[in-house]
C-alpha cells in the first residue's frame, strides 16, 4: 500500500485522499492491489436520468452484479472492480476516488 503522508483514522474514514478519471473500461477497471474505491458519475449531457447502472464487484462480492450509481454524487459503495463496458463512457464521465494513497494505475 502506498504511503504518501499520515492520514489519521478519523480523516481516512469516508474521505477520498486520491482520485482520477476513468478513461477506458474496455478491460474493466480496478486499482492496484485490489484497493477499494468509490465512483462519481457525471453525465455528458443534460437529461432526466438521475442515475446509471454499472456492473461492479463490491468488497464482499465474488461476482459482478448491476448496481445503480447516482449522478453528481460519490457512490457509498466500496468497489473492488468495474466490469468491462466502454459504452457507458459515451454517456457519462466516471471518476474514481479512494481512501488510500494510490501511486500508479
Amino acid at each position: 500500500m502506498a504511503q504518501k503522508g499520515y492520514i489519521s483514522e478519523f480523516m481516512n474514514g469516508g474521505r477520498i485522499v486520491s482520485h482520477g478519471k476513468i478513461e477506458s473500461l474496455a478491460q474493466g477497471f480496478k486499482l492496484p492491489g485490489d484497493m477499494l474505491f468509490s465512483v462519481y458519475a457525471r453525465p455528458k449531457s443534460t437529461g432526466s436520468n438521475v442515475d446509471t447502472v454499472l456492473s461492479v464487484k463490491c468488497y464482499q462480492d465474488d461476482d459482478f452484479s448491476d448496481a445503480p450509481v447516482a449522478f453528481h454524487d460519490w457512490s457509498p459503495m466500496a468497489i473492488k472492480e468495474i466490469a468491462p463496458n466502454d459504452e457507458i463512457l459515451t454517456t457519462c464521465d466516471l471518476y474514481w476516488g479512494s481512501g488510500t494513497a494510490v501511486e500508479a494505475i
